[in-house]
């Protein structure tokens, strides 16, 4: 929820030395994420497991990408047993979607290079080929809920300034709005190294209407308080816990479980601060970026960060498998043919590696995508109209692209034309035919950064905001009308 390895050739696996890890149930819990060949083509697959108790189960999905597999979209419940240095993962049952004519199998899987490889039902062509998430995944996914980001402050400070501290930081003191949300609260408070007798600050006060209204404005319209809370005990307990352990017992003058809510004093506690879809923006994005959260067009990777800031080619190509999904329907899968080395320990691998695969994205050499480095304004034209093609033409491919023709007719140059690159210029003129992208002043596009001047000021350089609002039009321009 709210959650090392590069993918390479498999012609290349049998030309390295292979590690392969003794295997025991409890190694494998965790995300893994990627891909399995079978007679209907290249599947998508992704495991959740985690122990309990005492044994190692999980959660199995299934999903296809346009125009690469028919197999329809399911979940499965598993359990994992270590047989002969194996993980034989069993499929136990159908959680969703059980599509007719199908049977329950049996992977037999190792990890060999930090890779969860093997087969199904022991039918070697059946490949399955799965990467953990990184750490620095795992850190981003696990703090995002319903397009907001979450973080236990463990750092102890008074109630007014942990408020301050929230809101030095574009976000605010947490605000519980559901079941769900709080639930999520519980999650990362269990994760956390915070003990039992550590309560946490959340966002609402007696000085906010009693308890009535959060920090940002918002009514107090869900609650989980304890037995009798808030009881003011004292005359000083004036601002809202979580409990992170329980107190008080059944039937006597107080009961407060744990995790439900409480009044306290002002003393220096942890808390918990929440940031919207963004922390800053700029005011000419906003109204758009609103719209692309609710098309759940914000990768969980930009969820809670600035806009305003330049975009890396890694955040892209999670900004492009967001859209590619949106306008198509679907799921992309991780591409298993792909060397690039300098992505295994990038919070967007597993979205580098889908894009890859949509042609979305390519690298910057046959190892190499330079994750970190900052996308400039024709480099985001043309990624953005291969998500399209992909999704206009399932058989669309990178190499097969001139075979593709899209219709750029009557749009007026720009004035600095000369400077976009000629691979770049049916991308770029095509989105501005759609209003999909615009100029930045006086008929320029800005399509890339030509002096060193340029480079230092970052003038061509797509940002975040640009990037999510150009991808927000696609979908609403290219594929709504």
């Amino acid at each position: 929820m709210k959650k090392v390895i590069s993918v390479l050739l498999l012609s290349l696996l049998a030309a390295v030395c292979v590690q392969v890890s003794a295997a025991a149930p409890q190694d494998i819990i965790g995300t893994w994420e990627g891909w399995y060949y079978a007679a209907q083509g290249q599947t998508g697959a992704k495991f959740t497991f985690y122990e309990e108790d005492g044994e190692v189960v999980g959660i199995e999905e299934l999903y296809s990408m346009p125009g690469m597999s028919n197999v329809p979209d399911q979940t499965l419940s598993v359990t994992v047993e270590v047989e002969d240095g194996e993980y034989v993962v069993t499929e136990t049952g159908w959680i969703e979607n059980r599509p007719s004519g199908w049977s329950l199998g049996v992977l037999y899987l190792t990890v060999e290079d930090s890779a969860l490889v093997g087969n199904v039902n022991g039918v070697s062509s059946n490949t399955v080929y799965l990467l953990k998430d990184t750490a620095e995944y795992t850190q981003v996914s696990d703090s995002v809920y319903d397009n907001h980001r979450y973080e236990v402050i463990s750092d102890k400070m008074t109630w007014e300034r942990a408020r301050e501290y929230c809101e030095e930081q574009g976000g605010h003191l947490v605000s519980i709005n559901s079941e769900g949300e709080q639930r999520f609260i519980e999650s990362l408070l269990k994760a956390s190294e915070l003990r039992e007798s550590d309560d946490v600050w959340i966002g609402t006060s007696r000085e906010l209407n009693e308890f009535k209204t959060w920090v940002t404005g918002e009514p107090v319209d869900y609650s989980l308080w304890g037995y009798p809370q808030p009881d003011n005990l004292g005359g000083s307990q004036n601002y809202a816990v979580i409990v992170n352990g329980g107190r008080g017992s059944e039937g006597g003058s107080y009961y407060i479980k744990q995790y439900e809510w409480d009044d306290n004093s002002n003393s220096s506690r942890a808390f918990v601060c929440e940031w919207e879809s963004w922390s800053e923006a700029a005011e000419w994005s906003t109204p758009e970026l609103q719209r692309a959260a609710e098309y759940d067009l914000i990768p969980d990777v930009l969820v809670g960060k600035d806009m305003t800031q330049p975009i890396t080619r890694g955040e892209f190509a999670a900004v492009s498998v967001k859209l590619f999904e949106s306008m198509t329907g679907g799921r992309a899968v991780m591409s298993s043919e792909c060397g690039f080395r300098d992505i295994e320990n990038n919070e967007n691998r597993n979205y580098i590696l889908k894009a890859y695969n949509i042609g979305a994205v390519n690298g910057v050499s046959d190892t190499e995508y330079a994750p970190n480095d900052l996308l400039q304004r024709e480099q985001l034209a043309a990624m953005l109209c291969r998500v399209y093609k992909k999704s206009e033409w399932p058989e669309w491919t990178l190499e097969t692209d001139d075979n593709y023709t899209i219709n750029y007719s009557g749009v007026q140059k720009f004035a600095d034309d000369a400077l976009i690159s000629e691979y770049a210029k049916p991308s770029v003129y095509f989105l501005v035919k759609y209003n999909v992208l615009s100029g930045v002043g006086d008929n320029k596009f800005a399509p890339q950064n030509t002096t060193p001047a340029e480079e230092a000021e970052g003038y061509a350089n797509a940002t975040r905001e640009q990037a999510l609002v150009m991808s927000l039009r696609s979908f609403e321009n290219l594929h709504l009308q």
